[in-house]
């Protein structure tokens, strides 16, 4: 799971937060949509330069989404399906800003998006020199977030710092840092080994088992699921005849062991009371 900071066009941004949205378009003149190593469900957070820290001159982050889906189209096929979520009100000020941030001050034919979801804003900006990371002042589009922990950090002040106006409460902030650590966790322990045609077959089962239902592939995995409900974290492991019982036992306390204050319930594809109630005691 990745994490970027990105320059942000100001304009956009104050238009969002005053309307509350928890969804936008957040539009780049770029008209490629290859980006490396970055996809569904990692965050984008906002790099504002009218934030900048008043001694270091850091530009500072002031919110975020989670990434949703990739697009790349016309500017008016843009605004037409995303209308005001592209962060201005009408057509002729989208066109304006994107026409005064491109080098050629003329429109692009196509531009790239990416559609962000779970959208929160701080009440005070966020720097990430303190959050263990340094940036330069010159940056001029994005930077990845590194290392793994300084997603957390920037998490971690923003939920004692929401924004009053644009966000009710906490709760998305809280569920985006515990997809985070569960995929940090997932990457230190990884999926357990299975024969190609087993890792094959396990692949194509939870696909199907997704799209009939209310789980997502843990970050990284290929063969482990995951949904949030609440407070509490539920993990969908595969069993199958052919997976050892001891395997998904020992990969259940890994999770246990690096998420330990989380309330974590095990679940399994294929029904297995012994399972069940080896893993999830009272």
């Amino acid at each position: 799971m990745s994490s970027i900071a990105y320059i942000t066009d100001s304009k956009m941004l104050e238009m969002h937060r005053l309307n509350a949205h928890k969804t936008m378009n957040f539009w780049r003149l770029s008209n490629k949509i290859n980006f490396s190593d970055f996809n569904k469900g990692d965050l984008v957070f906002f790099l504002s330069k009218d934030k900048q820290h008043q001694l270091k001159k850091e530009k500072g982050i002031v919110g975020y989404g989670r990434l949703k889906e990739i697009y790349l189209t016309s500017v008016k096929n843009m605004w037409k399906k995303f209308g005001k979520e592209n962060g201005f009100n009408t057509y002729e000020e989208f066109e304006e800003s994107l026409i005064k941030l491109s080098k050629d001050n003329k429109l692009p034919n196509k531009i790239s998006s990416f559609y962000l979801e779970n959208v929160s804003f701080f009440q005070a900006p966020i720097y990430l020199s303190e959050c263990g990371m340094k940036i330069s002042n010159n940056v001029e589009s994005y930077i990845y977030l590194k290392p793994d922990d300084v997603t957390l950090k920037i998490l971690e002040f923003a939920k004692s710092s929401p924004d009053l106006w644009s966000n009710s409460d906490t709760s998305n902030i809280e569920i985006d840092e515990l997809r985070y650590r569960l995929a940090l966790t997932h990457k230190t322990i990884g999926d357990f080994k299975l024969n190609d045609k087993l890792s094959k077959r396990t692949n194509r089962v939870l696909r199907k088992f997704i799209k009939e239902n209310d789980y997502e592939f843990i970050p990284g995995s290929n063969q482990e699921l995951f949904r949030i409900i609440g407070n509490k974290l539920e993990i969908l492991l595969y069993n199958d005849k052919e997976v050892e019982k001891r395997l998904l036992l020992g990969q259940a306390i890994l999770y246990m062991h690096y998420l330990n204050d989380v309330d974590i319930d095990f679940k399994f594809l294929n029904d297995d009371t012994n399972l069940v109630s080896l893993i999830n005691k009272p």
